[in-house]
């Protein structure tokens, strides 16, 4: 349930960030962020943010993430709730890319595609936890051969909380030149009432270009302009009118977005997204050439508070490398190599309007 604050207002930043860490499981650790403008909790587990708590315009706070119901439930199989991607975010078509003459076959765990790193992609590994003075670190190491990519390849990801920020970087060394996207995977419903659709949030994506896709959702290869299509989200829309378009790519998609949206160089905002009724909005700024914006249109599972998240009842905005880029050659290159290490900058801030 919401519940009103005595913290510092929003933007005052009377309060430095707090980080405990506590026992989450028998088999790994989590770690409880306050900065007195949102609370979040993240666990070993995936790299999983389990809680985001920030307020609405009346300083109720609420948890804007979609999870599973008790933290035991994400040792089970569960659509990617709020997790770490990777080794390559995505979908990789027939599960193989070749890189410098030599093929490589990956784990088919969506028949014959790849998605996400596999069978036990990182959204699925214990990564290793330590404190930061504004946030959490968590390490994992990736051998040569996981997954059928090449390459040992060593990750960190570092959460960095501040205000009403949260910051996500990454860094990725390799001892060989392999594919990598690295992404989060975290589902929003801004409302925080667990069970309701996002049919009434308003969205913008600044882009003027997506990625289309095949009917397995797997990459055509193309970039599209989004002009006169129901993908020109440069102006907010509610999302509930920009779902009733007839459009053959939504209609692949289960009558929703599951798509990339092609951003521009350098650091620039990706995506702002507001709850009219409480108030609550998410502006997300980024590094990466792409945003997947997924607005969850397959989900019928078990939610928090005993209730089932509906179909639409959450939201994704997962920057990331183009899905399939080894595959395609006018895409962005996503190989790294041990001269270049991987890095990638996300910053999701909240607000009220």
């Amino acid at each position: 349930m919401p519940r009103t604050s005595r913290r510092s207002a929003p933007g005052t930043h009377a309060f430095s960030t707090l980080v405990e860490v506590f026992q989450a499981h028998p088999d790994f650790l989590g770690f409880r962020v306050d900065t007195g403008e949102l609370i979040a909790e993240v666990i070993e587990l995936g790299g999983i943010v389990t809680k985001i708590e920030v307020p609405d315009r009346r300083g109720d706070f609420a948890n804007v993430l979609l999870g599973c119901p008790t933290i035991a439930d994400y040792l089970e199989a569960h659509p990617h709730f709020n997790c770490l991607v990777g080794r390559y975010a995505n979908r990789m078509t027939n599960a193989r890319f070749e890189l410098e003459g030599v093929a490589y076959q990956l784990d088919a765990n969506l028949p014959p595609h790849h998605l996400h790193g596999g069978r036990a992609g990182f959204g699925l590994r214990r990564w290793t936890g330590t404190v930061l003075d504004d946030g959490v670190s968590l390490k994992l190491e990736s051998p040569d051969g996981d997954a059928g990519y090449p390459g040992n390849l060593a990750v960190e990801a570092r959460y960095r909380f501040t205000g009403s920020n949260i910051g996500l970087e990454f860094h990725a060394a390799t001892d060989a030149p392999t594919p990598v996207s690295l992404s989060s995977h975290h589902y929003y419903n801004l409302s925080g009432v667990a069970g309701t659709t996002i049919d009434d949030h308003e969205v913008s994506i600044d882009a003027d270009a997506f990625l289309p896709v095949s009917t397995d959702l797997t990459q055509l290869g193309e970039i599209r302009s989004v002009s006169g299509t129901p993908f020109d989200l440069r102006r907010r829309v509610v999302l509930r009118d920009a779902l009733r378009a007839a459009d053959a790519q939504m209609r692949l998609a289960d009558g929703g977005f599951d798509h990339t949206f092609v951003l521009k160089p350098g650091f620039h905002r990706a995506a702002a997204v507001r709850h009219r009724d409480s108030g609550r909005t998410l502006t997300v700024t980024t590094d990466q050439p792409g945003v997947q914006f997924y607005t969850a249109n397959t989900l019928h599972t078990a939610g928090r508070h005993g209730r089932r998240y509906p179909q639409r009842g959450g939201f994704c905005l997962e920057t990331q490398q183009f899905p399939d880029a080894p595959n395609h050659a006018g895409y962005p290159n996503a190989i790294v190599r041990p001269e270049r290490p991987f890095t990638a900058r996300t910053v999701f801030s909240f607000g009220v309007s």
